[in-house]
């Protein structure tokens, strides 16, 4: 009996670091399958994005940032400037 106790204690041990291992790795490349987070410059509310991928957030509305915006330069959100939660 105490045989038994020991070997399933041991197989549970061994489970739980190969979930833990395996949630590991999976968020690991979900990370780098992203790409990393682009470079945002200035604090605007809104972004062009240039085709490097940087973020040039110097622009109150999305209006004023579609103004600007050329070619195949696109306008979001600042992704730094979080909700603050008011209606």
């Amino acid at each position: 009996m105490k045989t038994l106790t020991t070997i399933t204690a041991v197989a549970a041990l061994l489970a739980g670091i190969s979930i833990a291992s395996a949630q590991t790795s999976s968020m690991d490349k979900s990370n780098s399958m992203s790409g990393g987070s682009a470079q945002v410059t200035g604090t605007g509310k809104f972004c062009i994005k240039g085709a490097s991928g940087a973020l040039n957030c110097e622009y109150a509305s999305l209006s004023d940032c579609q103004k600007v915006a050329t070619g195949s330069q696109t306008c979001s959100a600042n992704p730094k400037s979080g909700t603050t939660g008011s209606k």
